[in-house]
């Protein structure tokens, strides 16, 4: 139990590490979006970083599942691109991290998916398996 809990802790840390690099490279990834939209874009990741980074997850309400789940796809499309620049430049290794940190986002989007047509809230956590991510339902 204990070694599960420090997998989904070190697989929280990868994730806010890639998101908080997608922030810091916005510009390369969106070249053609206003520089006040990626602002505020990259704001919202940094934030995303920083709950995935001291907490593991988060919690989010009803309300919050669209804008949400349209982030997570940001983030999805954005590490994605990532991937394509770094299997490029040979760099394999980050190519591998951006493509399991997509993987991730997307199932992300997925189960807010399923919150948004049921109305719920829950907490978002990374599970341990490879492609897992765990949500715990509430009724908020």
């Amino acid at each position: 139990m204990e070694q599960d809990h420090q997998s989904r802790d070190s697989e929280a840390l990868i994730f806010a590490k890639v998101v908080r690099h997608l922030a810091e490279r916005l510009g390369d990834v969106e070249p053609d979006t206003d520089p006040g939209d990626l602002a505020h874009t990259g704001a919202l990741f940094e934030e995303l970083a920083d709950a995935f980074e001291t907490t593991g997850g988060f919690a989010f309400s009803a309300d919050q599942t669209s804008a949400l789940s349209h982030a997570f796809a940001m983030l999805e499309g954005g590490m994605h691109i990532l991937t394509q620049q770094a299997t490029e430049q040979g760099k394999h290794n980050a190519a591998a991290k951006m493509q399991w940190a997509a993987n991730r986002a997307h199932g992300v989007s997925e189960m807010l998916e399923t919150h948004i047509t049921a109305g719920t809230g829950g907490v978002i956590t990374l599970g341990s398996g490879e492609d897992s991510v765990d949500a715990n339902v509430s009724t908020s």
